[in-house]
């Protein structure tokens, strides 16, 4: 099964080949006549424009390379200035919108390029289509554009089963008093149309499903009129492709939209894993991370690092605890160092670095291997080298905010006293406000009947620390307003682990301190493993947050490990049960009912009907309104995993947001919300 950043790619390509398929050499010759005995196809070699949104959604999935690959000689933005370059195509891309049209207009009259293949990330409206035809009709130079398309690609692709609308501060705007209704519609609008655009990459129709009374359920009641209106009454109906697949039509996916008040702790939680460490600390911006370090003179250096698709270290390890890909990467390490002694031993070479110097006494055939596993090697090395500067830097961060200790107060946090937190926000070690406030956060979040003594003596101990309290101050005022569910409205709740960990008095780092001395480089010979060796009980329990707990319960099923039976059944103790309730009284759509009613706006019953025999979905799709992580979406992909049979779900929301983000947008709203 492709996944959906596989799809976007295949429409980009598409895209950049003229809006035809791509030949399996890359090339193509559109409108050429076949040369007898050439079989070579001549590539069209063309510059693509965008705005900075699709230059974004292209940034995420393709690098310069795969630009070239495609026929692409040059990239610019539509707003920068640009000379003219006759007599070749350009591609445009760019979003649906009047400041759009005009400079695409503007470019068309000055005669810029040669033709035009005019590519808008989503549908664009008739009334602008109309106004883009006046313009160049009005310049005399319509001729000139070859192609207009709809492309549907109005998202972000960070991971192979992960999607961002790329929508900034989105919570803020939900929440913002100064958001009037016609702001509100707009905002969801646009959130449904790059659903829309979700779904028509997919090829796929779901099942809807949303929690009463807030954006969420706008979003599922708009999306349903959208799709219903486009099966009905559109003449060429987009999702056709897949009409004739009773295989795809009999696994039907279901959409599960929710809203951000469901569940803040898990964008306020501490991470073990490689890919939320990195995005909690650094951040990770298409698909880039920026890390900041200060040498001993306190000069400040910034390097940056592309993660790729095709980065197979990152696929196998984004996943794992910190532990365990320091392990892996003390490995890869070794294995380059044993191929690159190898093939310097066969050229007598002392290193890579000499290998112009290569013994041409060598025989042919060592030459050749030598010469041909240079490229390869290098790479390689290049990249163990980023990853081994990532993890440096990682561990140097988690030993001075004590990182490793916060972790495990969180992972039992259902089950500490009051004094052990003081403790944690009065020791000196831990030295950054940011931490202490998440920590004690989480800490109310998950014990719903805190006295409010005990709440005012944390919250003294966090003005004591110099922490800013605005974001506290909101989320008490959210959770009094939307009177949150314990059990749902924190992930950290102690009990139904079924994985190990360490107690909070425990030291995870303890067992390797020297750690960020053995990763600087390939000198060291010694092994990583010796020094994890004791870790690996400590690593994270497996635990369900809140939103898998819902989709648990969304597709109907049941996990080895997992806490329930979902749809058939909501007796079964913990958030699972909750869940379940609380999804029972979701509402519910079918845009391939041919009526409105019966499911349309019902509770979890009504749905059944259009689940397989068993009642149990195998996709789901789950997108939520105002911000997400890393965190949820590997928590996703792990109850996936452990399914049986193995579930298949895409995690979307508004963007990823770090705590760090996240933070600064419920301080910003409870600014705002004091006047």
């Amino acid at each position: 099964m492709e996944s959906l950043r596989q799809r976007q790619i295949a429409a980009l390509a598409r895209m950049l080949h003229l809006n035809s398929e791509p030949s399996s050499n890359g090339n193509e010759n559109y409108g050429a006549p076949e040369s007898k005995g050439d079989t070579a196809e001549t590539p069209i070699w063309k510059v693509l424009v965008f705005d900075s949104f699709c230059r974004d959604i292209v940034s995420t999935v393709l690098r310069v390379n795969d630009l070239r690959d495609n026929g692409v000689t040059m990239h610019m933005l539509l707003e920068s200035q640009r000379s003219s370059i006759p007599d070749v195509p350009a591609i445009y891309f760019v979003q649906p919108t009047p400041e759009s049209i005009k400079l695409v207009a503007d470019d068309i009259a000055r005669d810029l390029y040669e033709l035009y293949y005019v590519n808008f990330s989503s549908s664009l409206p008739r009334t602008l289509l109309e106004d883009f035809a006046v313009q160049t009709t009005a310049s005399g130079t319509s001729h000139q554009i070859a192609q207009v398309y709809d492309q549907y690609l109005n998202f972000l692709c960070p991971e192979e089963n992960m999607f961002s609308l790329h929508f900034s501060n989105a919570f803020e705007a939900i929440h913002s008093p100064a958001m009037t209704d016609t702001a509100m519609g707009t905002l969801i609008d646009k959130i449904v149309s790059s659903l829309f655009s979700v779904l028509l990459t997919l090829k796929t129709i779901p099942m809807i499903c949303a929690p009463r009374g807030n954006a969420a359920e706008m979003v599922a009641t708009r999306l349903d009129a959208k799709l219903r209106e486009h099966i009905m009454n559109s003449r060429h109906n987009l999702f056709a492709e897949n009409a004739d697949d009773v295989v795809a039509q009999s696994r039907r996916p279901v959409l599960v939209l929710l809203d951000r008040d469901l569940d803040l702790g898990t964008m306020l939680m501490h991470s073990w894993t490689y890919q939320a460490l990195i995005h909690d600390l650094y951040d990770i911006r298409l698909n880039q991370v920026s890390i900041t370090n200060a040498d001993d003179a306190g000069r400040i250096s910034k390097k940056a690092y592309d993660i790729n698709a095709t980065d197979a270290f990152w696929e196998a390890n984004a996943m794992l605890p910190f532990p365990e890909v320091a392990i892996n990467i003390d490995d890869a390490s070794n294995a380059f160092k044993r191929e690159a002694d190898e093939i310097t031993r066969m050229g007598g070479v002392k290193s890579l670095d000499e290998v112009s110097n290569l013994d041409m006494g060598a025989s042919t055939k060592q030459l050749q291997r030598a010469i041909t596993t240079l490229p390869e090697l290098t790479a390689r090395k290049a990249n163990i080298d980023m990853h081994m500067n990532i993890a440096t830097s990682l561990l140097d961060a988690i030993k001075d905010r004590q990182l490793d200790v916060l972790f495990q107060l969180e992972e039992q946090l259902g089950r500490q006293s009051k004094a052990s937190i003081i403790e944690a926000l009065n020791d000196p070690e831990k030295k950054n406000p940011q931490d202490k406030l998440r920590l004690v956060a989480l800490y109310i979040l998950a014990n719903d009947k805190l006295q409010q003594s005990d709440i005012d003596d944390c919250e003294a101990a966090l003005k004591a620390s110099g922490c800013n309290m605005a974001p506290l101050e909101y989320i008490h005022k959210l959770r009094n307003l939307n009177q949150m569910n314990a059990s749902l409205a924190s992930p950290a709740l102690g009990g139904g682990s079924t994985g190990g960990s360490a107690g909070p008095s425990g030291d995870l780092l303890g067992k390797f301190s020297s750690i960020s001395n053995r990763l600087a480089g390939f000198t060291d010979s010694s092994s990583l493993g010796s020094i994890f060796s004791n870790v690996r009980n400590l690593l994270p329990s497996r635990k369900q947050l809140p939103v898998t707990s819902i989709v648990e319960s969304a597709m109907g099923s049941r996990t080895p490990g997992g806490l329930g039976a979902g749809l058939r059944s909501a007796a079964s103790g913990g958030g699972s049960s909750t869940a379940a309730r609380m999804f029972e009284d979701f509402v519910h759509f079918d845009p391939k009912q041919t009526r409105r009613g019966n499911l349309a706006g019902s509770n979890a019953n009504a749905l059944r009907g259009s689940m397989p025999s068993d009642g149990a979905a195998q996709e789901a799709i789950v997108f939520v309104v105002g911000g997400g992580n890393y965190i949820e979406y590997q928590n996703l992909m792990e109850f996936a995993q452990r399914s049986t049979p193995r579930k298949h779900i895409i995690y979307g929301s508004t963007d990823i947001v770090n705590a760090s983000g996240f933070l600064a947008q419920l301080s910003r709203l409870n600014e705002t919300s004091l006047g």
